[in-house]
């Protein structure tokens, strides 16, 4: 008998370690209590190019699920523009986020650029990344924050907006967006999700600090525009170009714990950008693709080969959705209304109006079975209608 249990002890021991909590049947997460990478690149891309992807997962989360998490962008310039420099950098801040992460028990994970620097692949691998984390690891959908520190941050400036429904907040930190960037369509996406900018008044960048001024400029007088308080919040502080760890974790601590991401908020300031195409920066290929739905407007049946943007405002009214749309796009010829309970009655009658114009009308029916996104288990809506333009 003592060596039958024997024999099974060994042959139990000898079986790979799965957990029962927060790590899901993953490829790529399969460790707790210490700092691991792994080598990954969407599937989209049909190059051989490929990111390497560190991250940190508490031992005191090995049991735990719906947790939060935080992917963070290194800083670095010309030092990055290749692999190794590239990991060098994740390393500069790996101590700083793993203290982080046992301190407020969260997931932390840190990509390396490989030298990309965080130019226009950015938005598409952090909306794909938050993707992998939510399909390999049990976090709450609706509560994976982004931040990044000076380059990194820079890269948050510049493509915020295009994900701005796929994370609960933005955190940047020592940047500065480029004033040829902060148009309307580009800042007012702080009226859909927090956006905050820690900035230190000693920062030998000192463009960044004059960036930020004009951010918070501009920012205002969208608020007085719009007759409402954005989500953005521009934190100076007597510091350098160094990020204040303390400062840095406060507000990561808060928005984790009350700003989860909302896909139910009545009213929207969106920008759609439908494409696909193949992108060279520093001699690297990568495949850019649509960011072509915002929180719940969808462009669709769209003509991939040109590259067209969609600025909107959409807004429910009582029992309409009123969506005004700068200009009438030319290669969506669809857009789609995602409807929830959470949002209107959908009970009674539902119409839809296209720059002051009755287009459709929804007529109550049946509920079920749910709307889903498979790449996001936070994304469930009721119903839908689709307004042809």
């Amino acid at each position: 008998m003592l060596k039958m249990c024997l024999i099974l002890f060994l042959s139990f021991a000898t079986l790979p370690h799965t957990f029962a909590g927060i790590i899901k049947d993953s490829t790529f997460f399969d460790t707790v209590g210490s700092i691991k990478s792994f080598s990954w690149a969407p599937s989209r891309y049909q190059s051989d190019f490929r990111y390497d992807v560190f991250y940190y997962i508490p031992e005191s989360l090995k049991d735990e699920q719906n947790v939060p998490a935080l992917i963070f962008n290194h800083g670095g310039g010309s030092s990055t523009m290749n692999r190794e420099g590239s990991i060098r950098a994740v390393n500069l801040y790996i101590n700083d986020l793993k203290r982080l992460a046992d301190e407020l028990k969260i997931v932390v994970v840190l990509p390396s650029a490989n030298g990309l620097n965080w130019g226009g692949h950015t938005r598409g691998l952090v909306r794909d990344l938050a993707r992998l984390i939510r399909k390999d690891l049990d976090v709450d959908a609706n509560r994976i924050g982004l931040s990044g520190h000076s380059m990194g941050g820079m890269g948050i400036t510049r493509s915020y907006l295009w994900v701005a429904d796929e994370l609960a907040f933005f955190l940047p930190m020592a940047a500065g967006m480029d004033v040829n960037h902060q148009s309307e369509e580009h800042l007012n996406k702080v009226f859909n999700v927090p956006y905050i900018h820690l900035q230190g008044r000693r920062d030998h960048f000192e463009i960044f600090i004059t960036r930020c001024e004009e951010q918070l400029r501009r920012t205002k007088e969208l608020e007085l525009k719009y007759n409402q308080f954005s989500m953005f919040d521009m934190v100076f502080y007597e510091g350098s170009h160094n990020y204040d760890y303390e400062l840095f974790k406060s507000k990561v601590n808060r928005l984790m714990g009350s700003f989860p991401r909302d896909l139910y908020q009545k009213e929207l300031w969106g920008s759609l950008h439908t494409v696909q195409s193949t992108n060279t920066e520093n001699g690297i290929v990568y495949d850019y693709d649509s960011e072509n739905r915002y929180f719940w407007i969808e462009a669709r049946e769209t003509d991939l080969t040109i590259s067209e943007r969609i600025d909107f405002h959409a807004k429910i009214d009582q029992q309409n959705v009123l969506i005004d749309l700068k200009s009438i796009p030319n290669q969506s010829k669809v857009l789609r209304v995602y409807l929830s309970s959470k949002m209107i009655d959908l009970s009674l009658p539902v119409e839809v109006y296209v720059n002051g114009f009755m287009k459709e009308r929804r007529i109550p029916r049946d509920l079920s079975p749910k709307i889903t996104d498979s790449h996001d288990p936070g994304f469930l809506f009721d119903d839908f209608i689709d307004i042809t333009l």
